[in-house]
């Protein structure tokens, strides 16, 4: 194993990235200003519109703001390839309009904003380049902070549970985890990128992004992408199932910024400031956000949940031709987590059990210490979460990434990236309370992740209609954990690590005037493993072996779409094969007491992969004022990797002597439709609605002989109405209904895990927003907002959730 330590491997890794750094010229050529005016339809100025240029590579991504008269303008743009929207309050967003910079002086682009409209977006997530919707191959969606801020909406998981196809689970309030599953299949199966930048949690049992979700709060967001499909050919490992890209606020224009502060029921504030900007005729381009989140009381009334979060970008252009981009992101956590749900009562000997809980007062009792043969359970087949006062949850993430992007020429882009994750987990748990797996004495388990990933990028447009990008990426992964249990003769640490190294290519070409989108990639990485260093290093598994190189993974992805202009139908396809590396955990994950090492993982397993097509028709109607989206999905996951304890690993023949553990096997299948409708039908008035039947089934069962499989609903719809009554007030309502779903709970008496049958989600939230104009780009924004107003009395997956809350606040904008 390397006797250098995560901090020398961090510090050659920037070492590194800052002696690349100086490679690239430095080019001195004069960039063009690129300009023009907003107005309404009725040709008057807008003043403090938001105009954003993005460029087709995706390196270039900056905001303006027009002033008095309507007038914005963008300094010293290199030539190349871009998209330009614009939007303002009370406005809807323009079309996306693309354009080229050449030698020559451009034009004026002048915009005119409609009281209401289905707009085109820009996105970057499909390709990893700037597309319109109409170019988009590949199932995308988008939600703009406007959205999010209108439906008052404090986290990245909170805002996704009305899009099509995503099933955001979290269990709990305020606090509890939280996972995003897409079309049916599993939470690691969904990538989480910031900025394109891979997020995810090296110490975690799949190191996905999982244990971080909880803690993605929404501040200095822009916008959240959502691809579904597989997308692992341009993002990696994880995007099986789809991508979730968080894209932070573009700086640029005059200094502008809220201060916005929020409470309500379950004892609940918000605090949240947000600046952006620009210095030397936008040369810089800055935003940053801080946020803080508080719940003191919580569900079950001593449930407390504490965020603070900060994220910033500064984008530097050293040259026309030469830009420096940084992102930070931070997060800082402590919650009070429950005991688990658990199956009691008169439960049958098998079978799928219907749902019903332990009521509120038997809860209590039970809470109180009563044992479980005290209780009066009825017809209750389970007990929800109960309060367990000693346990904690402590998190901290931290993720900085830079990228030097540089212009050869304008149909040349080279690009160096690096991107330093961490992330630290503490949970805490004593003698206190109540349920089984109670530790005799206070005991702390530690999580430890780090990620450091270097990536160089070029991308070539040897003419208008073909872009071309292939690259080459090294990573390094740690994880370590360390047990203090209640007797030190227990204690263990675990310290090991991988790297491995990828190369990526990916073709776009339009045709038939644009009409006509083609896109192929491919991706292919390989591993490497470190020995693992275990505490206590006495009959430590896995101790002096040397392993060969595990498997390769390779991936490759396909897209078309044909537009019809002339009645507005766009018919689209997109198949891709998707992977998921192996984890450390899952590869040298053990388990340790007085009596020995317990061997859970397995060097040698190989990438999960699966394979999935989707094809869908997007139709734009009534002169963009209706957008209508229908597709069917599916995907096979091939070869999976689960845990097992059945049999069918034998410790005769594991070479690590395991009686069970981690191997590959086979895995299902997730299957269904998507419908989605935008809707503009006056000009006060827009309307979104989701509809997604999804048919996932497990070849291999994971409790008892239910193949169907666990969280996934088979129907969910949604449906979010917004009402501009006025220029000043706004109102808003959301509404997610779900059909009943599978999921397990452990029985107290036997330790056996039984499926059950729980009712489906029936969340509506009813919110306002009032805004003051104070001058020409000052206002004062009041809100509020009642969720669960059908008062349902929820269980997700047998844990209790808020009933009828209520919360509000005001934000002061300038």
């Amino acid at each position: 194993m390397s006797s250098r330590t995560p901090t020398d491997r961090a510090g050659f890794f920037l070492r590194l990235f800052f002696l690349c750094l100086a490679v690239p010229a430095v080019f001195c050529e004069n960039g063009v200003s690129v300009s023009g005016t907003v107005r309404d339809s009725q040709g008057a100025a807008i003043a403090a519109a938001s105009i954003t240029l993005v460029a087709r590579d995706n390196t270039v991504n900056a905001a303006v703001a027009s002033d008095s008269s309507g007038r914005y303008r963008f300094e010293s743009v290199a030539r190349g390839a871009y998209l330009i929207t614009a939007t303002a309050p009370g406005f809807e967003s323009s079309e996306a309009r693309p354009f080229t910079l050449g030698s020559e002086t451009p034009l004026p682009i002048d915009f005119q904003l409609r009281i209401a409209a289905v707009r085109t977006q820009v996105v970057v997530t499909a390709s990893g380049t700037a597309q319109t919707t109409d170019e988009l191959a590949k199932s995308v969606s988008a939600v703009e902070a406007s959205a999010i801020d209108l439906s008052d909406e404090a986290s990245i998981s909170d805002a996704l549970r009305y899009e099509p196809g995503l099933r955001v689970e979290q269990q709990g309030g305020p606090g509890g985890l939280v996972s995003i599953k897409i079309r049916g299949l599993r939470n690691q199966d969904t990538a989480i990128l910031i900025d394109g930048f891979r997020m995810r949690d090296a110490a975690a049992p799949q190191a996905d992004a999982t244990g971080l979700v909880e803690d993605l709060m929404v501040t200095d967001v822009d916008r959240i992408e959502v691809m579904r499909g597989a997308g692992s050919s341009l993002y990696g490992t994880d995007a099986t199932g789809g991508v979730v890209n968080i894209i932070t606020g573009s700086g640029g224009g005059r200094m502008r910024g809220s201060v916005l502060a929020e409470g309500g029921s379950l004892s609940m504030f918000r605090g949240r400031v947000e600046l952006a900007g620009g210095v030397g005729r936008d040369r810089l381009q800055y935003s940053l956000g801080l946020g803080h989140f508080d719940v003191l009381s919580g569900v079950n009334g001593d449930l407390p949940d504490r965020i603070s979060s900060a994220q910033g970008r500064i984008d530097l252009g050293v040259s026309p031709r030469t830009r420096i981009f940084g992102r930070v992101f931070a997060a800082d956590s402590f919650s009070k987590v429950d005991s688990p749900p658990e199956a009691a009562g008169n439960l049958p000997p098998s079978g799928i059990i219907d749902a019903v809980p332990l009521s509120a007062a038997q809860l209590r009792l039970y809470e109180a210490g009563a044992p479980i043969s005290a209780l009066a359970f009825g017809a209750a087949t389970f007990i929800p979460d109960a309060d367990n006062p000693d346990s904690t949850r402590a998190a901290r993430i931290f993720s900085g990434a830079v990228r030097l992007t540089s212009h050869p020429s304008e149909s040349m882009g080279l690009s160096l990236s690096y991107q330093g994750l961490v992330s630290r987990r503490r949970l805490g748990d004593g003698p206190a309370g109540t349920g089984f797996f109670q530790p005799l004495g206070n005991q702390t388990l530690s999580y430890d992740g780090d990620i450091h990933t270097l990536t160089s990028r070029l991308d070539w447009r040897p003419d208008p209609h073909n872009l071309i990008d292939a690259g080459y990426e090294f990573e390094y992964e740690r994880y370590g954990n360390r047990f203090l249990m209640p007797n030190p003769v227990d204690n263990s640490a675990v310290d090991v690590s991988q790297h491995s190294h990828a190369l990526f290519a990916q073709d776009q070409v339009s045709l038939l005037g644009d009409r006509l989108q083609l896109a192929g990639s491919y991706r292919a990485q390989w591993f490497s493993l470190d020995e693992p260093a275990l505490t206590p290093p006495t009959s430590a598994p896995y101790a002096g072996r040397r392993f060969a190189a595990p498997p390769a993974a390779q991936t490759g992805d396909g897209s078309l779409a044909y537009f019809f202009p002339r009645s507005g139908t766009k018919i689209r396809a997109h198949v891709g094969r998707g992977y998921r590396a192996p984890s450390l955990y899952e590869r040298f994950g053990t388990d340790y007491s007085s009596f020995g090492y317990l061997a859970y993982g397995d060097p040698r397993l190989k990438p999960e992969h699966s394979i999935s097509l989707d094809s869908g028709v997007d139709q734009t109607l009534a002169n963009g004022r209706a957008r209508l989206a229908a597709a069917y999905f599916y995907t096979r996951l091939d070869e999976v990797i689960t845990f097992d304890f059945s049999g069918l690993i034998n410790p005769q023949t594991d070479p690590f002597g395991r009686a069970g553990g981690y191997l590959n096997t086979k895995g299902g299948l997730a299957r269904g439709v998507e419908l989605a409708a935008s809707l503009a039908p006056t000009k006060a008035t827009n309307l979104r609605a989701a509809y997604t039947y999804t048919n996932a089934r497990d070849e291999t069962p994971l409790v008892e002989n239910v193949i169907r499989t666990l969280i996934i609903p088979d129907h969910q719809f949604s449906v979010s109405a917004t009402e501009r009554l006025g220029r000043r007030l706004t109102l808003a309502f959301n509404l997610l209904a779900t059909s009943n779903y599978l999921a397990p709970l452990t029985d107290a008496s036997t330790f056996a895990t039984r499926p059950f049958r729980f009712s489906g989600k029936r969340l509506a939230e009813l919110g306002g927003s009032y805004r003051i104009p104070l001058g020409e780009f000052r206002a004062l924004r009041l809100f509020g907002k009642a969720s669960n107003v059908f008062s349902q009395d929820y269980f997700e997956s047998g844990y209790r959730t808020p009933g009828t809350t209520a919360t509000g606040g005001l934000q002061f904008e300038f």
